[in-house]
């Protein structure tokens, strides 16, 4: 099975260190030798917009580079993914419960240590061997019992330790492009912003994933449903009309209906996510939908683009476990304004 699991062993040399405040999230990087300075300078600044609304005193460990990629591709990211159950996430989440949002998510998700999952594909399809059928998956196997996070969302929970120098993932920036290392004048028009792009990149080492993606490149019967342990902490909030009328915890599935963000048991629709890059939209689900401009976890970016932090994200990461300063209904007021993303496709 393909995953986008990257366990990254090498302890780090913890070279560059920013946080907001001395009660914040401190972000470490560890640059590849002779990485060019821009490109360093523009990760730092992408950081500092992370530790100026993250204020979870944790530390995050992320290897950089700024290399050629694969053609059409502005960045990827592979993070470290930890698996834990379910209760065990549930219950950090609860204690860690404070914002409006957080409560609210609190109160709504499943109080049983099994979740009712829609999904499809895999080998146990009621309707054929990896059918692309949704069914409910609701017989409490290892797929509904248990979370895979990224290791960064685990420390904020107090899940993982706090600190220490276990790297939390790695990204690296295509050189092939034409980059803008400083958006504060507008960003050229035949240029990529550089620190928007990197605090997106950023943003998926911190938890903004979809297990969906495991699915969705292995929608073929190959395995069983209880083979997919991968639900991610924003997967519980992935909700559908069919989620909705089956009365499921979420929607897993890997297709082309409409997959939304809500807080309330799939009562109410806050935006909508990505569904897939191979049996969805196009897209990989790790991201908010396409051309609505939703947020700086939008999936694509263009030339000219200035990209910037919505108050959407910072309430996604306020519901799988960081803690939010302030509170996502404020934040507004200091965000650095959201542009549409549209174009060339930004792949993890």
């Amino acid at each position: 099975m393909k995953t986008l699991k990257r366990l990254l062993k090498i302890a780090p040399v913890l070279l560059c260190a920013y946080a907001g405040s001395a009660q914040a999230l401190v972000i470490n990087f560890t640059p590849a030798p002779g990485m060019d300075p821009l490109a360093l300078a523009g990760f730092q600044a992408a950081a500092t917009r992370w530790t100026n609304v993250l204020h979870d005193n944790v530390q995050v460990n992320l290897n950089i580079g700024f290399m050629a990629l694969e053609p059409g591709v502005l960045g990827s990211t592979g993070s470290t993914r930890e698996l834990f159950s379910y209760d065990d996430y549930r219950k950090a989440l609860a204690k860690d419960a404070w914002s409006i949002s957080d409560k609210t998510a609190v109160s709504n998700l499943s109080k049983s240590s099994c979740l009712n999952v829609i999904m499809n594909g895999t080998g146990t399809n009621p309707s054929g061997v990896g059918s692309a059928t949704p069914f409910l998956d609701d017989n409490c196997d290892d797929n509904n019992s248990n979370i895979r996070m990224t290791r960064a969302n685990a420390r904020a929970l107090g899940l993982a330790g706090a600190k220490d120098d276990v790297s939390d993932g790695e990204i690296n920036f295509s050189s092939l492009f034409n980059w803008d290392f400083d958006p504060s004048n507008g960003v050229d028009g035949k240029a990529y912003d550089f620190i928007g792009v990197a605090a997106h990149e950023i943003g998926h080492a911190l938890g903004f994933i979809s297990g969906v993606d495991i699915l969705d490149y292995n929608l073929t019967g190959d395995y069983a449903d209880a083979e997919f342990t991968y639900i991610a902490p924003g997967d519980l909030y992935r909700c559908s009309d069919h989620s909705k009328k089956k009365a499921a915890d979420l929607d897993w599935s890997a297709d082309t209906r409409t997959k939304f963000f809500s807080l309330d048991k799939c009562q109410n629709k806050l935006a909508t996510f990505s569904t897939g890059a191979t049996h969805g939209d196009g897209q990989q689900a790790s991201h908010w939908q396409d051309e609505l401009h939703l947020g700086l976890l939008d999936p694509t970016a263009d030339r000219g683009e200035k990209l910037g932090l919505s108050p959407l994200d910072v309430q996604y990461f306020d519901v799988i476990g960081w803690n939010v300063v302030p509170e996502p209904g404020a934040i507004a007021l200091f965000m650095l304004g959201l542009a549409g993303l549209v174009g060339v496709r930004r792949k993890r």
